[in-house]
């Protein structure tokens, strides 16, 4: 386990973020009061790991596959299997991300000029970052930093890079329906192994608020009845998609309410922020452009979420990692996927020290087969065989480290429940799985029970 997670944290001091004027000089967001009081951002500095040149994509699956079309509402859906993803570059081609950091007098400078080619397509003003992000677009071929010609000094220019949904396989299974308050629960073993029922008493998670930085679950559904979608600003319409279906369905199904399964925060607030869209049949997984991932941990911090769940992966870019950071210090905790692609090279955010990386393992406790290793798994989660929801009021079972680390959200938030301090909940919770550890502090650490880390806090269950 990385030493970063036994650090003290002090208390942030809190300052107005404050508002700026509308440039005149070029079409982007200005400076804009933040929607909570934060305190201040630093410079956005060059990123302590090298660039990735490109990224493999993680295969994934739409709605659009499901292989068994009698299937009605309740029923488990097979799913197929998809293709293997080809190798793709990591940002959208002939993009950039222009960031106009606010100055020490809450300006925000627009003395910046565009390539040949290059025009603004859209900006916003981040409160997290306290920075105007602009997106720019030019021809395909073009480099991204060969787009802006011209930027003010403390400006910095990315790629708008992609990342995808953590996901690998949806597997096909029917089992026959069993008689209780949650028909399919006994085929939820990881749920049995993060003790979630034991400390339903003290915590169902009722007070916590979690944002799901993914695509868009399926509101509709009868076991997700009670989460918001809180779609981004001017953003197309979504499709309930399989991806955030199933991270949704882990983290906060509805128990007892005779149909399903149940998932381990059941009374949290879930906030849905899709910032994904589904991939084609047969393409790579959920894409997530940086631009609105971006504009969604925004909304996060904005709706006052306490817990982010983040089941994607991509390359290291400098501006991704000032928002885990400054989410961090903000007293966010944030929690990713670490992929599946069975390599040892980091990804992205995952490999942060401020965000938590989870792999993912078997009923057996093995280490996923397909899952990443290296530095950036700082724990292991049920990841393999999960059974969750799907669009279409259904079910079906999932692996990967998206739906691994859906479990380490669910326990942090019955956690952050029972105390209401995340960054207190998460030292307890990192505790308590050192205490679970084989070798604590040189292997990845296992899924620590429930009631483990609410002894910690003080509130013992029954």
């Amino acid at each position: 386990m990385r030493p970063r997670r036994w650090r003290a944290l002090a208390a942030a001091v809190v300052l107005a973020c404050g508002a700026s004027p509308a440039g005149a000089t070029a079409p982007v967001a200005p400076g804009a009061a933040a929607g909570r009081e934060d305190p201040g951002c630093g410079p956005i500095g060059p990123d302590d790991a090298p660039r990735l040149a490109t990224a493999r994509a993680e295969p994934g699956v739409v709605p659009s596959q499901r292989t068994s079309a009698g299937a009605g509402p309740g029923e488990i859906v097979p799913l197929a299997s998809p293709a293997p993803a080809p190798a793709r570059a990591d940002g959208l081609p002939g993009e950039a991300l222009l960031v106009l950091p606010k100055g020490p007098d809450g300006t925000v400078p627009t003395d910046f000029t565009l390539a040949a080619g290059a025009r603004v397509a859209a900006s916003f003003f981040s409160p997290v970052l306290c920075a105007t992000v602009v997106r720019v677009v030019g021809p395909a071929d073009r480099d991204p930093a060969a787009l802006v010609a011209m930027a003010p000094p403390g400006a910095v220019t990315v790629p708008n890079d992609v990342y995808h949904g953590a996901q690998a396989d949806v597997t096909p299974f029917a089992p026959e329906r069993t008689p209780g308050d949650d028909p399919y629960r006994a085929l939820q073993w990881g749920l049995e192994r993060s003790g979630a029922e034991q400390a339903w008493p003290v915590s169902d998670g009722r007070g916590a608020r979690i944002a799901l930085l993914d695509s868009a679950p399926e509101a509709s559904h009868r076991d997700l009845a009670g989460i918001r979608v809180l779609p981004l600003p001017d953003a197309p319409a979504t499709t309930p998609a399989v991806h955030g279906s199933l991270m949704a369905g882990v983290t906060h199904a509805v128990a007892g309410n005779g149909f399903g399964i149940a998932g381990i925060a059941p009374g949290a607030e879930l906030l849905a922020i899709p910032v994904c869209q589904p991939a084609a049949a047969g393409g790579p997984g959920d894409e997530c452009p940086l631009f609105e991932l971006l504009r969604g941990v925004d909304l996060a911090w904005e709706q006052r979420a306490q817990v982010l769940n983040l089941s994607l992966v991509g390359p290291a870019n400098r501006l991704l990692r000032k928002a885990m950071d400054r989410m961090d210090g903000l007293g966010v905790v944030v929690v990713a996927a670490t992929g599946n692609e069975g390599v040892a090279e980091p990804r992205y955010p995952a490999a942060y020290p401020s965000v938590i990386g989870v792999g993912a393992i078997d009923r057996s406790g093995r280490a996923y087969a397909r899952g990443n290793r290296g530095p950036s798994v700082e724990l292991l989660a049920p990841g393999v065989e999960i059974l969750s929801t799907v669009p279409g009021g259904s079910f079906a079972f999932g692996d990967g480290t998206s739906l691994a680390a859906a479990h380490v959200t669910g326990v942090l938030a019955l956690a952050i429940a029972a105390h209401g301090d995340p960054l207190a909940a998460r030292a307890a919770f990192f505790d308590a799985a050192q205490a679970r550890s084989a070798s604590p502090g040189n292997e990845p650490a296992p899924l620590p029970a429930a009631c483990e880390v609410l002894a910690i806090l003080g509130k013992p269950c029954p």
